[in-house]
């Protein structure tokens, strides 16, 4: 297969970009660290969102526009799957698929909040509604992309028999912390308040640290396999 070097360096670079994108939307311009208080009445959510109108869009365009960014690197984690697998078997296109659903969902997180920042004149309910949505649908959405982790540890540590295996194996158990460390966030459906809540440690903090820290450490992890495996 003729490998395209441009698209597999930007797969092991766009980790790193997509968090730059999408940290610019959520931190920088929406200040959503910590996010809007879920306990928050509607009229104090609407008027958020009425004063930072501006800002708030470019956020959430911002935050759509990160998921072009994300293509690559998922592209290139299916594709180490495959190379793991020795071909496109179960778990390369359950990795595919999970990959995909994230997308969709990073994508529609951002929608959610341009919604709500759409018209200033809105009642506070529907501007409340919407940014419940795009926090709920972000934070308390993991099953959409929890199993990434997952899939990627189980990829490492069980199916890769290599002696010299394509990803380290601390990069298996890395990814299996990560993915039990972010299944209580779950829990935010059920607080408006206290650490469960998407403002909480357990609802938001914990699972941000562990967010910055996957995208952040993925050139480093993801440039040797492509040079190694992609590019030799």
């Amino acid at each position: 297969m003729n490998e395209d070097r441009f698209l597999l360096r930007a797969g092991a670079w766009s980790g790193l970009a997509y968090l730059l994108v999408f940290g610019t939307g959520w931190l920088v311009l929406a200040h959503f660290f910590p996010p809007i208080e879920p306990s928050a009445d509607a009229a104090a959510v609407a008027e958020r969102y009425r004063e930072h109108h501006l800002t708030l869009m470019l956020a959430a365009v911002c935050i759509m526009v990160s998921t072009v960014a994300a293509l690559p690197v998922s592209a290139l984690l299916v594709r180490i799957v495959a190379l793991i697998e020795r071909g496109a078997g179960m778990l390369t296109l359950m990795m595919g698929f999970t990959l995909a659903t994230f997308l969709v969902l990073n994508f529609y997180s951002g929608f959610s909040f341009a919604t709500a920042a759409f018209r200033s004149d809105r009642a506070p309910d529907l501007v409340q509604y919407a940014n419940d949505w795009g926090f709920l649908q972000f934070m308390g959405g993991i099953p959409m992309f929890l199993m990434a982790w997952v899939l990627l540890a189980y990829a490492v540590l069980v199916t890769d028999s290599r002696e010299d295996p394509v990803l380290p194996r601390w990069v298996g158990y890395a990814n299996l912390w990560i993915a039990v460390l972010y299944l209580p966030e779950l829990l935010v459906f059920f607080f408006d308040d206290g650490v469960f809540a998407w403002d909480g440690l357990i609802g938001f903090w914990i699972p941000a640290i562990l967010f910055i820290a996957f995208f952040l450490a993925s050139p480093f992890v993801l440039r040797p396999v492509v040079r190694r495996h992609f590019l030799a």
